[in-house]
């Protein structure tokens, strides 16, 4: 591609875009088990930041945009 992303780049942003579906989907169980009363409302929550941080740390190492001490 000679004005837009390359074929790396674009293969990258596949690989986030699919890594961040994935933590929605897991997120998404996360709730249900909370909401289904199979899991304590602070567990879940717990889980539920960490399945999102997870995936938002692993979008950023497949795009190679990690910063470093950015925790939340």
């Amino acid at each position: 591609m000679e004005d837009g992303i390359s074929e790396g780049e674009l293969d990258g942003l596949r690989r986030a875009v699919e890594r961040l579906m994935d933590g929605r989907r897991e997120a998404l169980e996360v709730l249900r088990r909370a909401l289904d009363g199979e899991a304590r409302a602070e567990e879940a929550l717990e889980e539920l930041e960490d399945v999102l941080q997870g995936a938002l740390d692993d979008a950023r190492a497949i795009l190679g945009t990690e910063e470093e001490g950015d925790e939340a």
